[in-house]
């Protein structure tokens, strides 16, 4: 149990907040994943469960040990009253009473036990709720991360597109200046043009949008100068071509490893040990008692200290409490825990039941990832060969701008969806590789 604890207090160290340092060169996915761990809110409210749960653990373990109480009092009484000798007598009396007490539980049919065991699993499901929590926000600022990097191509194919288009106007220029073309040929292309630049300007606030939720997911105080380190995606595709998930392996290292299905487990386990702590209501329960007293009256004409001491008596008992007839409550409580149990069985089954499905869907989605990849790759080789074809009869003036702008259109289109497939194909195969516990790193 101790690894547990200690891995507690290390998350609850990396939780605590901290000043947020600008990457000089920006932010990696690593960096990014970090900072939110620390700063999100339901990863910190997470960590204080841990802490909660390790102070109950600590007072079940203290439950063994004996208590110790004191009490002091001091009465007047008017008319009649007892004095010393226990006697009534009548007449204003004074009296003192100074009382030390202990008792330590010897017997409680295992309860303390029980008790402290359910503390202990307790604690442990506390750490796999943080340990999800911390995953789920790496899994959220990963696929942020990812429309970041999806929009800053979109951005470079939009720049790409406004400097053929910028070109194509200039050479409808000087086909018009040579006579070569109409005069509309030139307002079509400046058309053109000023159409690319509005979907530059878009695609730019399209990515500031994109870096404004990423940075809002890590809960930055402010989106003002942040941005992102562009990672080689190269390595990632062809690892993610080149790999062929196996849906059962995956299922069976996430069923034994994924912290919410760990989390039902010991929630099941705890459940079945209260079914224990309900029982041990029916049995008895014996306790080792002791203690010391004294009292001081005014009737006595003794001082203060002689009256303490001489007055003073101490004892030493054993209590034993055997439960009878209790209204049916122990047994009701006995039922209670184990119908407890038996959702929780539930619960468990329902969590492993789910994650099947997500991972058969995350190796469908994955393989169905890839078919577009490689789909997308043919259409704009061949967008590409259209284009390359119409520029060089643009060249030549022997093309409409209608008939380049619709091959560059196409072009543009194919390279959007290239990069769409591009990276969903990233997206889904960084999924199955959380399934199968790996980091989620770019």
């Amino acid at each position: 149990m101790r690894h547990r604890i200690l891995a507690a207090v290390l998350a609850l160290a990396a939780v605590c907040p901290a000043a947020a340092q600008e990457p000089p060169q920006g932010w990696t996915l690593e960096q990014c994943i970090e900072f939110a761990q620390r700063n999100n809110t339901t990863v910190r409210t997470r960590a204080v469960q841990v802490d909660q749960s390790g102070n109950e653990l600590s007072t079940a373990r203290f439950s063994r040990l004996p208590d110790l109480n004191a009490s002091v009092g001091y009465n007047v009484s008017f008319g009649r009253g007892t004095g010393d000798d226990n006697t009534y007598k009548t007449q204003t009396l004074q009296t003192g009473n100074f009382d030390v007490s202990a008792s330590m539980p010897i017997f409680q049919g295992l309860r303390i036990n029980r008790t402290i065991k359910g503390s202990k699993l307790d604690l442990a499901a506390a750490i796999q709720d943080l340990e999800r929590a911390r995953e789920d926000v790496a899994v959220q600022v990963m696929t942020l991360y990812l429309q970041v990097l999806y929009n800053k191509e979109l951005v470079s194919i939009a720049e790409r597109q406004l400097a053929l288009s910028t070109q194509q106007a200039e050479r409808s220029r000087e086909l018009v200046a040579s006579g070569k073309q109409p005069e509309s040929a030139r307002y079509e292309s400046e058309a053109l043009a000023a159409n690319d630049a509005l979907t530059l300007t878009q695609a730019r606030n399209d990515l500031q949008l994109a870096l404004l939720d990423l940075s809002q997911a890590m809960n930055r105080e402010s989106a003002d100068g942040f941005d992102i380190v562009l990672p080689e995606l190269d390595p990632l595709l062809n690892n993610a071509l080149s790999r062929h998930p196996d849906t059962e392996a995956i299922y069976d290292y996430a069923a034994e490893n994924r912290p919410h299905i760990r989390a039902e487990r010991i929630r099941l386990e705890s459940s079945e040990n209260a079914i224990g702590i309900a029982r041990s209501s029916l049995y008895p329960s014996l306790a080792l008692r002791g203690g010391y007293g004294t009292g001081i009256y005014s009737s006595m004409d003794s001082d203060f200290w002689p009256q303490f001491r001489h007055n003073s008596s101490e004892f030493v008992g054993v209590s034993l409490s055997i439960p009878i007839f209790n209204r049916r409550t122990v047994r009701n409580n006995v039922r209670a825990a184990k119908l407890s149990a038996q959702r929780q069985q539930l619960a468990l089954l329902d969590a492993e039941q789910s994650l099947r499905k997500e991972i058969e869907q995350a190796s469908y989605n994955t393989e169905a990832a890839g078919a577009k990849y490689h789909a997308a790759v043919a259409a704009l080789a061949a967008a590409e060969t259209a284009f390359s074809y119409e520029e060089q009869k643009a060249a030549a003036g022997r093309s409409t701008i209608f008939d380049f702008n619709d091959a560059k259109t196409r072009m543009e289109k194919a390279e959007a969806e290239l990069a769409q497939a591009k990276f969903e194909l990233v997206f889904r195969r960084k999924i199955l590789d959380y399934y199968r516990g790996e980091p989620l790193t770019l």
